[in-house]
Parts: C-alpha cells; sequence; structure tokens
C-alpha cells in the first residue's frame, strides 16, 4: 500500500473554491480507482492537503493515467487548476 499527500497551496481569496472542488475531485479520483483518505486543510499555511492511498505505486499510475484520459476530468482540471499556485506529490509507503 502506497500513500500519496497532495499539498496544495493557494491564495486566500480561492481557498474557498480549492475547497468547494474538493468532492469533486475525490469522486474524479475515486471513479479512477484511487483512495481518498481525507482532506484536509493547513489553514496557518494556506495549503489544502489530499491523503489518496492505492496498492501499488503501479495502481496509482494506471489510476492517473485513466484521469487523464478522462475528458470530463480534464475540464475540471483546467478550471480547477487555476485557482492553485502550486501543487506538491509526496509518496510515502510503509517501511517493513
Amino acid at each position: 500500500m502506497i500513500r500519496i499527500v497532495t499539498r496544495l497551496l493557494v491564495s486566500p481569496k480561492n481557498r474557498g473554491a480549492v475547497v468547494q472542488n474538493a468532492p469533486k475531485l475525490v469522486a474524479f479520483f475515486e471513479k479512477h480507482g484511487l483512495r481518498s483518505e481525507g482532506v484536509f486543510e493547513n489553514f496557518h499555511e494556506c495549503e489544502i492537503v489530499h491523503l489518496w492511498s492505492a496498492p501499488s505505486i503501479g495502481d496509482y499510475e494506471a489510476a492517473t493515467a485513466g484521469l487523464r484520459g478522462d475528458a470530463a476530468f480534464r475540464e475540471f482540471a483546467g478550471s480547477a487548476a487555476q485557482l492553485i499556485e502550486l501543487e506538491k506529490k509526496e509518496y510515502w509507503r510503509a517501511i517493513g
């Protein structure tokens, strides 16, 4: 099992819109095989954090390939991305 942490840095004026987009984003990712483990707000840093999981990095890559091929997701992402100043991904797995 791997965990993917996606950190979205947003300006204060866009934070509410990014929070409102979160359920739509979760639905798209889950449709393509990733599991949402929660959406969090680091309100001090004006950052929205999504935590995802997948059985393996291969499963994650297959899910993201499916997302890129989804026309509805591409349309959503095109407008949603304009609200985000910086996106950072972290990939985690348990040791042992």
